[in-house]
């Protein structure tokens, strides 16, 4: 009776360990190969991304812009025959979509052999306009644009996206002062041209992927935060990089933009040019801020996604001041606008439609 038992109970564990090892070999299977799906969702869905911001850039050509999605496309890995691609909005929008067959790893013992993963990207080109239109803009549904201080010069038009206060004395703004909700002055000696409350919503362009494919191609991509001390920069070709900018008394001259990931901050800098040359500086996701007391910045200040914040007194910008908020911490501050600066800008930007 002993032995039968003991027979049993062997039987009973191996019985037990069959069904615990397919158990484990399932849970590998949806461990292993679910988590590999959702790797290269992730990894064409990036490829599809980058093909059609690339292809948007030639739109309206469609032929063009084909050429330039079969170069791209095999950069990324991606076979052309496995795309799928429609064009609308006038041939100004490029909608591109991708299969890519994933092969199982564990689920092959349950005859289960692999599958196909979808992704799709739609990149819309458009011209640069809307809050280029002004000469000072904040791009924020949340936070009121609020002009402290005294001596204050405006030279053209402001749009602001939420709130517009001012407060001190001595504030001049020569074009409207727009304001999607209300408009507040507090003090005295305040001109402005013309007020304009419940005004529309104006968007800011995305652009930095037009300037990251310009500067790839010019060889003047960065990867790493960068500093300029003192120098003479040519801005021959656009420059992008992958990181911040400090600017310490450079001297900037020719026609171009310079593009920075993350923050950009002057200090005591100048940014002067020559007759006929025109420079924006763009940050892309961090703020810029202007450091110290009588510096003069020639050019456009760009932060669709950050602050630009002016620390100090006595400062002017020859060009135009755009940001997602914009704050002036100081007096004597002029922004004046004129025409030249808008040739640092690329005349279209490329979008992915969300």
């Amino acid at each position: 009776m002993m032995c039968h038992r003991v027979t049993g109970q062997k039987g009973t564990t191996m019985i037990l360990f069959a069904i615990i090892l397919v158990a484990l070999l399932g849970f590998s299977a949806l461990v292993v190969d679910v988590g590999n799906i959702m790797l290269q969702k992730v990894k064409i869905q990036a490829a599809v991304d980058a093909v059609a911001l690339a292809s948007a850039q030639d739109l309206p050509d469609t032929s063009k812009a084909m050429a330039t999605l079969e170069q791209y496309a095999e950069l990324n890995g991606i076979s052309p025959s496995d795309i799928t691609v429609t064009f609308s909005n006038s041939d100004n929008t490029i909608s591109v979509q991708a299969n890519r067959d994933v092969e199982y790893y564990f689920a092959k013992i349950f005859n289960q052999y692999g599958t196909s993963v979808t992704s799709k990207a739609v990149a819309t080109k458009s011209s640069i306009g809307g809050a280029f239109d002004y000469v000072l803009f904040s791009g924020s549904t949340s936070a009121t644009l609020v002009l402290n201080g005294s001596n204050t010069l405006v030279q053209g038009s402001s749009h602001t996206n939420k709130n517009f206060v001012a407060n001190g004395s001595k504030l001049k703004i020569t074009g409207a002062c727009e304001a999607v909700t209300t408009i507040t002055v507090n003090g005295s000696q305040i001109e402005i041209y013309n007020q304009v409350p419940n005004a529309s919503y104006v968007e800011m362009p995305d652009f930095s992927e037009t300037i990251r494919l310009q500067a790839e191609q010019a060889g003047t991509l960065y990867n790493g935060s960068k500093s300029y001390n003192g120098s003479n920069i040519d801005v021959d070709s656009d420059i992008y990089i992958n990181g911040s900018l400090t600017i310490n008394g450079s001297r900037f001259c020719g026609k171009g933009c310079i593009l920075a990931t993350g923050d950009i901050t002057f200090n005591g800098s100048n940014l002067n040019q020559s007759s006929g040359d025109a420079v924006s500086i763009y940050s892309k996701n961090g703020n810029i801020t202007i450091n110290g007391s009588h510096a003069e910045i020639d050019g456009i200040l760009y932060a669709p996604n950050g602050t630009i914040t002016f620390n100090g007194s006595n400062q002017t910008v020859n060009g135009r001041v755009i940001g997602n908020e914009v704050r002036f911490n100081g007096s004597n501050q002029s922004i004046i606008g004129g025409t030249n600066e808008l040739n640092s800008l690329p005349s279209y930007g490329v979008k992915l439609e969300m």
